[in-house]
């Protein structure tokens, strides 16, 4: 910070020497910038040597000093802190001096401290408006540097809210934005895949593909018209043209979408709002050029889609066949992974028949709701831990923003395959569990006369799907089970020595012949034959 200088302006050679000679200027920080004898020749030296303080008489001759410091004023050159010398009996020149904006008055005569003390309190006030303009030159100085995030700070808000133009136009003007105030369009421009959630990239290359992006579509719009481009989301711009003259957005669009694939090796995909009048109708172009960039999810990658020709599509409202989702519930519930995989695709075709495709937000909420069906389906069957894989997956399909027709239907696709593979696991446990009990009824009553529809009734199932069930469980009819479970049965009998009359009552045949014939046809040999091979001897006065 530079030093405090002085100038002392007075007609008495004393005052003037008492002054610069016994107080040590120097260790106060203070430099004597020269000494005047009259207020004209004390105008002149002010002039010259511009001092931040000026002590001076008020009684002088040629000029005095209230002249010289009115005259100052008056030309604008009254910056110096004054105070004023003089004796009682000029207190109306006292009072001149306050109304002339004086630092101080002294009455003559003075002590040189009440001069150290005055003039000390005019630098402390110096130097406290020193601060506070580097201060406010350093703010400027960091305000100038932030023009362009402010600009695009302030852009971010104006694509949101309305904006009164009388407010507009001053805040154009303070943050410097060389754009004309009529003529608008605004583009909403996304980098294709830059937050993909299944392939991730580094931050350090997704920052630098957003920073390159940038830089292209600058380097591209400022060569045919004016304009800004500012980040919106973390893979997303937006552009805001002031069109002052004819230009083909379309084609410029088309510019900016081959600059970025050849330089930056990016595909973006680009919205193009209708064209407004004014600043307040900026956020309006915004919401279309949004509108029309969500039309990607039909287009896929690499697209440039206007909000005008959308418009001019109508609104179309996409629905299925209530049949067809019923009958895809069927098939999810058995398990029937082939047919639910043919009903998906046939109910995605009937949405996407229309001439022009419907609102994306409303084709992915018709697909969430049969998501939801779906879930509600599987989650009746599901144990706690597939219970919370359903409840995230849902979750997550409800945030999603899906870049594509193809990205939702795999989704809807892969919660139906999962449901499927879980629900046949289940049904093969649950068959597996009703055929275990079916066969324990079955031993349990061997010598009881047993048929399809006891042992269906047992198990809570229908005769043709128990028995349909039972021969895929166990390879043989029920009869030929039950058959089987009775041999197997004589044979323990026949070991335990029991008589063959008897075990023939004991598994409910009536006939010994018959009985015997059975066994002969399931283990080779007579009841006799087997009792003899694997007793070692035989029983006698027993005939088959």
């Amino acid at each position: 910070m530079n030093g405090i200088t002085i100038c002392i302006v007075d007609d008495v050679k004393t005052v003037i020497d008492g002054i610069l000679k016994k107080i040590p200027w120097s260790d106060y920080g203070i430099e004597i910038a020269g000494t005047a004898s009259n207020g004209k020749d004390g105008l002149r030296l002010i002039r010259e040597k511009h001092p931040d303080i000026v002590l001076t008489d008020i009684r002088m001759p040629l000029s005095s000093g209230i002249d010289m410091v009115r005259e100052l004023k008056e030309t604008g050159e009254h910056a110096a802190k004054i105070i004023f010398f003089s004796g009682y009996s000029d207190f109306a020149y006292a009072q001149e001096s306050v109304r002339l904006g004086a630092f101080d008055y002294l009455l003559k005569p003075f002590t040189k401290q009440q001069i150290i003390d005055v003039v000390l309190r005019a630098k402390a006030q110096i130097e406290a408006q020193r601060l506070e303009q580097l201060g406010r030159m350093e703010l400027e100085r960091k305000v100038r540097e932030s023009l362009p995030y402010l600009r695009q700070e302030y852009f971010r808000l104006l694509i949101r809210h309305d904006e009164q133009p009388e407010r507009a136009y001053d805040k154009w003007e303070f943050l410097g934005i060389d754009m004309g105030t009529r003529g608008f369009i605004a583009m909403s421009v996304q980098i294709d895949g830059l937050m993909n959630e299944r392939s991730p990239l580094p931050v350090r290359e997704v920052e630098l593909t957003r920073f390159a992006v940038q830089n292209i579509l600058e380097e591209t719009i400022k060569k045919l018209v004016k304009g800004i481009v500012f980040r919106e989301h973390l893979g997303q711009f937006v552009i805001v043209l002031n069109l002052d003259e004819e230009v083909d957005v379309l084609a410029l669009a088309e510019a900016c979408k081959d600059n970025v694939n050849q330089y930056a090796k990016r595909a973006i995909s680009i919205g193009v709002g209708a064209q407004v009048e004014g600043i307040a109708e900026i956020a309006h172009s915004y919401e279309q050029a949004k509108t029309a960039l969500s039309y990607q999810f039909y287009s896929g990658s690499g697209c440039i889609i206007s909000y005008s020709d959308i418009e001019r599509q109508g609104h179309i409202t996409p629905h299925y066949s209530a049949d067809k989702e019923t009958e895809l519930l069927y098939c999810l519930r058995s398990g029937n992974r082939e047919g639910m995989e043919r009903l998906l695709d046939s109910i995605s075709e009937e949405c996407l028949r229309y001439p022009a495709p419907p609102n994306p937000d409303v084709m992915t909420n018709l697909f969430y709701g049969l998501a939801f069906s779906m879930y509600r389906v599987i989650a009746e069957k599901a144990d706690p831990k597939q219970r919370m894989w359903l409840d995230d997956r849902l979750s997550a399909m409800k945030k999603g923003r899906y870049l594509s027709t193809d990205e939702l239907m795999e989704d809807v696709k892969q919660l139906g395959l999962t449901g499927c593979e879980w629900l046949q696991k289940r049904q093969k446990n649950d068959v597996g569990q009703l055929i275990h009990q079916a066969l324990t009824y079955v031993r349990s009553r061997l010598g009881n006369d047993l048929t399809v529809q006891e042992c269906a009734n047992v198990v809570h199932l229908s005769p043709s799907y128990f028995s349909n069930i039972f021969k895929k469980e166990t390879g043989m009819t029920f009869m030929q089970y039950v058959t089987s479970a009775r041999m197997e049965k004589a044979k323990e009998l026949l070991l335990e020595g029991m008589q063959v009359q008897d075990i023939t009552f004991e598994l409910g045949y009536k006939d010994r012949p018959y009985f015997s014939e059975l066994f002969k046809k399931h283990t080779g040999v007579t009841p006799t034959e087997f009792r003899t091979k694997y007793e070692g001897a035989g029983h006698f006065g027993e005939s088959e």
